[in-house]
């Protein structure tokens, strides 16, 4: 019965939690859409599923972040900081 009336309490304080709706937002322009994701299917073009891949210029199915600085590859970027040269890439 204890744990019961626990629960009841828990239950009733997320009815008092308003809903979260979390965002993250980029102040890029696409750079390509793309069968690429160079961290699931490393080196492999044509990958099962399509991203949306913004930033940096240097974005390419081998490049690979343990041993290249890939901003530092980059030449421009389609963010509005132009000191961004990272790549963001959302399905």
């Amino acid at each position: 019965m204890h744990l019961q009336a626990r629960y009841a309490a828990v239950a009733g304080a997320a009815l008092l939690v308003p809903d979260v709706l979390a965002l993250l937002r980029f102040s890029c322009s696409q750079l390509v859409v793309e069968r690429l994701d160079p961290l699931v299917n490393p080196g492999v073009t044509g990958s099962p599923h399509l991203h949306q891949i913004i930033g940096g210029n240097a974005f390419k199915a081998s490049m690979d972040p343990a041993t290249v600085d890939i901003p530092a590859q980059a030449t421009c970027t389609t963010c509005t900081f132009a000191e961004d040269f990272s790549n963001y890439w959302v399905c």
